[in-house]
C-alpha cells in the first residue's frame, strides 16, 4: 500500500513538470513567485505549526537562480515570525539565507535571528528544513523584564505551494499555472 502511494506522490508531484517542461534553459529571466506557507517545529520545547505566505523573486540563468525572499506566518503560539533575505538555487535544491524577527508573546520576548533554510523545489512548491537562531541569548530577558524570556533556537519543516509568475519585458507579470 505504501509503495503504490508513494508512486501516486511521485507522479502528481512530476504531471506539472512534464506538462511545462521546454526544450531549452533560461537566460536571465524573472520570476516571481507567491503562495502559501505551512511550517512545524516538532523538535522545539514547545511543538508549534505556522501559517502563512512565502514571497521570492529570482533571476533564472541556465540550471541556477539567485534572488530574494519574504515570510510572514503566524505560529500556534500567538506570535508572528517573519523572515527574509537571499536564496540560491541548483537545478531543484536550494538554500535561503537571511534574518528572522519573531515578535513577542506573553512568555517570550521579541526575538531577531538568523534564517538558513536548505529546501527542494518543484516548480509550483517547494519542502524545506528551516533552522532559526537567535542573535540574543534565549535566557536574557533585559533590565526591567523579569519572567520573559527571549524565543529559542528552532528547527522546522516547512511546505510552501507556490503560482510563479514570470516578469516580462515590458514590466508585467504573466501568471503559470498547473492546469494551463
Amino acid at each position: 500500500m505504501s509503495t503504490r502511494l508513494s508512486l501516486l506522490v511521485l507522479v502528481l508531484l512530476g504531471a506539472p513538470l512534464s506538462a511545462r517542461a521546454d526544450p531549452y534553459l533560461p537566460n536571465n529571466e524573472r520570476w516571481f513567485t507567491i503562495g502559501p506557507l505551512l511550517s512545524a517545529t516538532p523538535l522545539s520545547s514547545k511543538p508549534q505549526l505556522g501559517l502563512g505566505v512565502e514571497t521570492t523573486f529570482n533571476v533564472l540563468d541556465g540550471i541556477t537562480a539567485l534572488g530574494v525572499f519574504g515570510q510572514a506566518q503566524w505560529m500556534t503560539e500567538g506570535h508572528a515570525r517573519l523572515g527574509a533575505g537571499i536564496q540560491g538555487t541548483l537545478v531543484f535544491g536550494g538554500v535561503e539565507l537571511g534574518v528572522m524577527h519573531e515578535t513577542g508573546t506573553r512568555e517570550h520576548l521579541p526575538t531577531t535571528g538568523l534564517h538558513i533554510a536548505p529546501f527542494v523545489t518543484f516548480v509550483f512548491g517547494s519542502v524545506g528544513v528551516r533552522f532559526g537562531i537567535p542573535l540574543s541569548e534565549p535566557g536574557a530577558a533585559g533590565p526591567g523584564l523579569p519572567g520573559r524570556t527571549r524565543h529559542g533556537r528552532e528547527v522546522g519543516l516547512v511546505l510552501t505551494a507556490k503560482i510563479p509568475a514570470k516578469w516580462t519585458s515590458k514590466g508585467t507579470l504573466e501568471p503559470m499555472f498547473p492546469w494551463d
